[in-house]
């Protein structure tokens, strides 16, 4: 079974400067029990949740990029653990009621899309071996 929080914090790093490599990004594949049959589930909780709820950040973020760097930092595991907890305790369809993250969700996928591609890459890969 897959732990969504190692989804989470793989497609999070969007959200930063300093990104992910292949090793760290195969840990944590490891470290989620994601396998090349998870991979729908795995592109559920990307393109459902992570990307939804990051939207509203990726509306406040964007502007900021034009004229300055993003920050040097990964999410704080207690951080986005609150913050996924946060996510699923309310029902779905209330998330959208902010105008804002209606309007930066495509933009959020856009930004997890380079992540999205590295995990799959990463979990093809060790189905390969």
């Amino acid at each position: 079974m897959v732990e969504k929080y190692y989804v989470w914090e793989i497609i999070s790093y969007a959200w930063t400067e300093i990104g992910i490599e292949d090793d760290e990004c195969r840990q944590l594949v490891q470290k989620g029990n994601i396998s090349v049959h998870d991979l729908k589930l795995v592109d559920r909780i990307i393109f459902r949740d992570v990307c939804a709820s990051f939207a509203f950040d990726t509306f406040l973020i964007f502007p900021l990029m034009l004229w300055m760097i993003m920050p040097d930092w990964g999410y704080d595991e207690s951080y986005l653990k609150k913050r996924m907890e946060r996510w699923y305790a309310r029902p779905y369809w209330l998330h959208f009621l902010n105008p804002m993250r209606c309007l930066a969700y495509p933009l959020a996928v856009l930004m997890a899309l380079k992540y999205r591609s590295m995990l799959r890459r990463v979990v093809l890969g060790s189905a390969e071996t």
